[in-house]
């Protein structure tokens, strides 16, 4: 029995349309939860942002919790 092997990695373009359209919860930059703020997917991790636009409205996120 023969099987191929395909490949699951996606390009950055294919994460952040998945990401985009509500198909990916998921982080591109540190697999973190992303949250929905005011149209701006936001993560409070690493703190990045994916906004539509050139214009990135201005939102506080909340800090994720830290163990200490």
């Amino acid at each position: 029995m023969s099987a191929s092997v395909t490949a699951l990695a996606r390009t950055l373009d294919q994460e952040l349309l998945a990401l985009s359209r509500g198909a990916s919860l998921e982080c591109p930059c540190c697999g973190e939860f992303v949250l929905r703020l005011r149209g701006v997917l936001a993560c409070p991790e690493c703190r990045s942002l994916l906004a539509d636009g050139r214009e990135v409205p201005e939102i506080v996120l909340p800090r994720a919790n830290t163990a200490s």
